[in-house]
């Protein structure tokens, strides 16, 4: 019976020991990944920022448009 016991215990042990290296390869496939993200993170904040300043630039330039075409307006004074 102990043959049996010692046999079932190492089979256990066997199945532990490749469940906690896949468990580890996962974790090492996360860190990479995780990795990854946080250099595509830096790149999106840096699009968000010359987005931004893109769009600022245009509305300056379509204010500034917009004050020369605009059609002076009569005042009251005037009439």
């Amino acid at each position: 019976m102990s043959s049996s016991t010692s046999t079932i215990k190492a089979r256990h042990y066997t199945a532990l020991s490749a469940r906690l290296r896949q468990l580890g390869n996962n974790l090492a496939e996360s860190e990479a990944q995780l990795a990854a993200m946080a250099g595509q993170l830096q790149s999106m904040a840096k699009l968000g920022v010359y987005c931004g300043a893109q769009f600022m630039a245009v509305s300056r330039l379509l204010d500034s448009e917009l004050q020369l075409t605009k059609p002076i307006e009569p005042t009251q004074e005037t009439k």
